[in-house]
């Protein structure tokens, strides 16, 4: 039989994550030889048909949020309680959620032939990533199985709450826009042509703001079709930046930085995550070096996600992180002086808290001082443009008293 080379991916013993090339007689011969050398949660790529497949597979429906915070609060309650992980999985195995029983009942084959929980869950990469099984592998290891599965349910909480509370913050500033945006269209595309016509007809010389008007319903009835093209560009890169490429990617992230009440936004926004993320990591006692990879996955930012990988490699050439920090601009200095402050005394996960809560109370002094100031000024802008076309479409009729007389 011709071997076949496949490109894999998979993480090693320790959860980082590892590629690499193989070339064997089938995918379950190329996964078997990756299993044995310690590879696990495998993804293989056929160089030739470049179809990919998955070794180990739980669902084709991945873990929301609420299911993996709840699934991880209850089992580190009944861990509390000094019952045994193969009790507690099967006490949440009669949970009423179905997707939760049956990776509880995947769990627990996996428990019961030899394998520790963090290797059972990291066959499962649609349910845990890399970031959840690393920390129970942690807590493993400490004997803290309980109070990391805690940690993790309350960082679970913490960004669906914080990314609840941005989309609710930004919806009605949206809806306001997008409305905004469909009259004016509506204005200018349908009704605008009916009194062009009208007025052509009369042969009336039309006031300026008319003629504006009038050529700007032209213009958007010429080329309506180049302008709906490049408002759905700008849309999907916005939307869908995360399928740029990572030079486009990185360019528009450092652009929305630039912009004064979005990259406020989105610095302390990516400040909290990482602060949250990092403390949560040293806390299950992962080393430093270790801990910032995996930090820079919850950056939305490029720009911050890039950064936080750069201090890394610095921390792992001898480097003090706060010093590694202070010489990033994207860091915040109220951040950077708790880190110093939490190395010199020895207490870097506490006051990495600190910083990742008050990066969370600027967020909401941010939301409780704009927000309110956004609303009617998009609310008033949209009034100016709708009254400025409707007054462009009727002034001409005020100068002509005979227009509907017989």
């Amino acid at each position: 039989m011709s071997t076949h080379t496949y490109h894999w991916q998979g993480t090693d013993s320790l959860g980082l994550p590892q590629n690499g090339e193989i070339e064997a007689k089938s995918p379950d011969h190329a996964i078997s030889l990756l299993v044995s050398n310690g590879i696990h949660s495998i993804e293989l790529n056929d160089t030739n048909t470049l179809t990919p497949r998955f070794a180990i597979s739980f669902s084709a429906h991945q873990f929301t949020a609420t299911e993996l915070a709840y699934f991880s609060r209850q089992l580190a309650a009944l861990l509390t309680a000094d019952i045994s992980v193969t009790d507690a999985l099967t006490t949440l195995g009669e949970s009423d959620r179905t997707k939760i029983r049956k990776l509880v009942a995947q769990l627990l084959r996996d428990i019961n032939s030899g394998e520790s929980l963090s290797r059972a869950m990291e066959a499962h990469p649609q349910a845990f990533d890399k970031f959840y099984v690393t920390l129970i592998r942690a807590g493993e290891a400490a004997a803290s199985l309980p109070l990391v599965l805690m940690r993790l349910a309350a960082e679970i909480e913490r960004k669906m709450h914080l990314s609840r509370r941005v989309k609710q913050s930004l919806l009605q500033p949206t809806l306001i826009l997008l409305t905004a945006i469909i009259a004016v269209t509506f204005l200018l595309v349908f009704v605008m042509p009916q009194f062009a016509s009208l007025y052509a007809e009369q042969g009336q010389t039309m006031p300026e703001i008319t003629r504006w008007v009038l050529a700007a319903s032209k213009s958007l009835e010429n080329s309506g079709g180049v302008v709906a093209t490049l408002a759905a560009v700008v849309v999907a890169c916005v939307a869908g930046s995360g399928y740029l490429p990572d030079y486009a990617r990185l360019r528009l992230h450092r652009l929305l930085l630039g912009i004064p009440l979005l990259g406020r936004w989105s610095r302390h926004t990516n400040t909290a995550a990482l602060c949250h993320t990092l403390a949560t990591t040293l806390s299950a006692g992962i080393p430093l070096t270790q801990a910032l990879p995996y930090a820079a996955q919850t950056c939305r930012n490029d720009v911050f996600r890039r950064a936080t990988q750069s201090l890394a490699e610095q921390v792992q050439s001898g480097n003090r992180l706060w010093v590694a920090m202070k010489e990033t601009a994207c860091f915040l200095p109220g951040m950077v002086h708790l880190v110093r402050l939490g190395e010199e005394t020895g207490r870097l996960e506490a006051l990495l808290t600190q910083a990742g809560v008050q990066c969370e109370e600027r967020l909401d002094q941010l939301q409780s001082q704009f927000l309110p100031m956004i609303e009617p000024a998009l609310m008033l802008l949209m009034g100016c443009i709708v009254g400025g076309i409707i007054l462009a479409m009727y002034l001409p009729v005020f100068s002509m008293g005979d227009l509907f007389l017989p």
